[in-house]
């Protein structure tokens, strides 16, 4: 007999979820599920677009390269 693990299908509260699609979109919010289940990403974080800032990481190379930074979640 074969143990499956069941993954779980991150989402928002009700309320949340409605207010995050009204204010970001259905494919955002989807994509953004759709991600942490590609990546494993457990909790999934959904952050507000809009507190979106941009930061310089340092490369291998030597190089910068920018690296969006979420300043708050849903």
């Amino acid at each position: 007999m074969s143990r499956r693990i069941k993954s779980i299908k991150p989402k928002l509260p009700r309320k949340r979820k409605k207010a995050c699609i009204k204010a970001q979109g259905r494919k955002s919010y989807y994509d953004t599920i759709r991600l942490a289940l590609i990546t494993g990403e457990i909790p999934c974080k959904f952050w507000v677009n809009a507190s979106v800032i941009t930061k310089l990481q340092p490369a291998k190379n030597g190089g910068l390269y920018p690296m969006p930074v979420p300043t708050r979640f849903w």
